[in-house]
């Protein structure tokens, strides 16, 4: 089917599950802890990522809610409570026009908000709160041409005889006394019951988890349930009758077929939106309800299409975070620097070459001033000895820049222009040595001025320093984009 006719078709709906949003009871944490302030931000900074860059852009015009909308629900005070359900809708974006305007919302109450059977009975004011908020835990509504229907499933398996669970199942009742005109999905927080070790399908990231149920010792109510029982999910299957049923609570993806008499009836269970809540692979589903009503010889089926679709793995993110700042620490830490250090040593030599060179010059420039402005001539003894004797010239001699003999006369050579030489040329071998010597920076003599302490002082005072850059630049990078997600649109 073309985009266009799916779009005429199909109502799109999106479907989330177990928000489960952090509190003083997820981690057993102070209220006002930094720790959990600093978990919450980021974990609501997830799901409001996801919802506006991931859910949004779909267009859904229907949204679900498929129950757990917070961590304690039913033991946070009533400020605690509005304050965590301030949190839930600045996530969701459920305080914004854009949702009012153009987006139906339904919700689904979860253990975490009401509690199980035991808990509503001794905690009424729980529902009542709850419903305030989001209305009837218990309904039905319509989408295109596909009838919901909604059930508080921590009622199902309750005492009969009691009042928990005779608002529930009197709904049941109701709904399947009622003539069914479209198909049926059927919401429930808690799966319907699964054999143990049923298998989940492909999607399936965690351990298969068993039926587990507790009963209250003293009134006899569930206090805690994996699934329905198979007796209550026959009962509901026999008599809503759906085509469907979606489900959360288990935190993970579970695909399985269940057989009614009606025929097989798939359900999907969704896993939750949380990175926090213990699965690596967060999910919503997008749903499509068909707007107009079937044909005789469609199958009802087709009437509902959904597609599962994942969230980056948050937790993996973060790890690989950590590593690039820990490898970045090593690298700036053990970098090495004997290149650098033989460039400098190199250089020091260089200059000290130069500033000899200088000094030599300057000497023998000051001997010459004295010498050649003279000539020396040679005169023989009467014993057959050789005298030098220093004679002042007509016309001083020019001086010039030539490192060699200034001039040349009776005598072969001046002992200063010598001398010159001479240590000239023991500078350049002294330098050409010292060059040969530092070639390899393993043969290089220990400094006494710079000890093993300096240098591991050096390092770390180097790594403050860049890490001080790094920081300088990505951080406000990093908040300017953190805080462009967080804030409202």
């Amino acid at each position: 089917m073309n985009g266009k006719g799916y779009a005429a078709d199909y109502v799109k709906v999106a479907v989330i599950a177990d928000p489960q949003i952090m509190d003083k009871t997820s981690l057993r944490l102070p209220s006002k802890s930094l720790a959990l302030e600093f978990v919450q931000f980021y974990t609501d900074l997830f799901m409001r990522r996801a919802f506006f860059s991931s859910i949004l852009p779909f267009k859904p015009e229907v949204i679900l809610f498929l129950g757990d909308y917070f961590d304690g629900g039913p033991y946070l005070s009533d400020d605690e409570w509005q304050e965590s359900l301030s949190r839930l809708k600045h996530m969701f974006g459920l305080n914004t026009e854009e949702i009012h305007s153009t987006v139906k919302v339904y919700h689904l109450p979860g253990n975490h908000d009401i509690g199980y059977a035991t808990l509503q009975s001794h905690k009424p004011e729980v529902v009542r709160r709850y419903e305030k908020e989001f209305g009837s835990r218990n309904y039905q509504f319509m989408v295109g041409k596909v009838e919901f229907v909604a059930i508080d499933a921590q009622t199902v398996d309750a005492n009969q005889e009691g009042s928990v669970a005779s608002a529930t199942w009197n709904f049941v009742s109701n709904v399947s006394s009622d003539r069914q005109l479209h198909p049926r999905v059927l919401l429930s927080h808690i799966p319907l019951y699964r054999r143990d070790w049923t298998d989940c399908g492909p999607h399936r990231g965690s351990p298969i988890i068993n039926q587990r149920i507790r009963h209250n010792i003293y009134d006899k109510e569930v206090s805690y349930q994996n699934y329905i029982t198979e007796e209550s999910s026959n009962q509901l299957l026999n008599l809503i009758r759906p085509v469907i049923v979606l489900s959360g609570h288990d935190h993970d993806q579970c695909t399985v077929t269940h057989e009614s008499k009606g025929g097989p009836v798939t359900e999907h269970t969704l896993g939750t939106i949380s990175w926090q809540q213990g699965n690596l692979y967060p999910s919503f589903m997008l749903l499509s309800a068909r707007k107009t009503s079937l044909s005789d010889t469609s199958l009802p089926e087709e009437a509902v299409l959904t597609r599962l679709c994942f969230l980056p793995m948050q937790t993996h993110i973060y790890i690989w975070y950590i590593v690039l700042f820990v490898l970045t620490i090593l690298s700036l830490l053990l970098w090495p620097t004997s290149g650098l250090s033989f460039c400098h040593h190199q250089f020091d030599d260089m200059v000290e070459c130069v500033r000899k060179l200088i000094n030599i010059y300057r000497d023998g420039t000051k001997e010459k001033n004295e010498d050649e402005n003279y000539e020396y001539e040679m005169i023989w003894g009467a014993d057959g000895s050789m005298h030098l004797v220093k004679k002042v010239l007509a016309q001083p001699v020019t001086r010039t820049n030539n490192i060699g003999p200034v001039e040349r006369g009776n005598a072969v050579m001046r002992a200063t222009a010598k001398k010159s030489v001479n240590q000239l040329t023991e500078v350049c071998l002294s330098m050409e040595t010292n060059a040969d010597s530092e070639v390899d920076p393993k043969k290089l003599p220990p400094r006494a001025s710079k000890s093993k302490a300096k240098m591991v002082i050096q390092r770390f005072v180097r790594t403050f320093r860049m890490l001080i850059l790094i920081a300088a630049v990505n951080v406000p990078l990093y908040m300017m984009f953190l805080f462009k997600d967080w804030i409202d649109k």
